[in-house]
């Protein structure tokens, strides 16, 4: 809601992304459009790199089969992606809908977190699945996907991520509440073998 600090965070989140800052007196509008230009050149140069005609990123989900294997590859490996990024957004205790260079939907938080990993993560594995082309691309996407996360313990990254991007607003955190104990107590089991106890 605090329209300078999402500035900061958007201006953090393109430092994280592309490891540079973010240019000066840009508003948010105008730094999205300076990701998507840099977007773009890296699947050119994602699909030079691995041999993968690249000719734009074209996803339509009720035209699946229209879609050529290198998009259908990003798509899958950026829904592994999401998935993984929402569940570390909800461990963290956030709303997956809040989000800052992405906005007005219900996932935003997690398309704004993900985006920071995806190309050194996720993008890489499409491509080298686009270029081996195997019988079943989207499979292959999958269990490559799940094989990285685990190797590279991405939640162990994420969640400290996620703050990390958040303190960059520089705002106050709230106060920290006290813990509210359940709303009831379990009645004692009977230790009948139903019962498990």
């Amino acid at each position: 809601m605090d329209e300078d600090a999402r500035l900061k965070v958007v201006r953090h989140m393109f430092q994280v992304r592309f490891g540079e800052a973010a240019p000066p007196r840009r508003s948010v509008d105008q730094l999205r459009g300076i990701e998507g230009r840099r977007v773009r050149l890296i699947y050119q140069k994602m699909g030079e790199r691995f041999g993968v005609k690249w000719g734009k990123r074209n996803y339509n989900p009720e035209q699946w089969d229209e879609s050529d294997s290198i998009n259908q590859c990003l798509s899958s490996a950026t829904a592994c992606l999401y998935g993984i990024s929402e569940a570390a957004i909800l461990a963290a205790g956030y709303s997956p809908a809040i989000g800052f260079v992405h906005v007005g939907k219900p996932r935003s938080f997690v398309f704004d977190i993900a985006d920071l990993v995806k190309f050194e993560t996720v993008v890489p594995v499409a491509f080298a699945v686009a270029a081996d082309q195997v019988a079943d691309p989207v499979r292959e996407v999958r269990l490559r996907c799940r094989d990285l996360f685990r190797k590279t313990k991405i939640l162990d990254r994420l969640i400290p991520l996620i703050a990390e991007v958040l303190d960059a607003g520089g705002l106050a955190k709230p106060a920290e509440q006290g813990v509210v104990g359940p709303a009831f107590e379990d009645e004692t089991r009977s230790g009948d073998a139903g019962h498990g106890g």
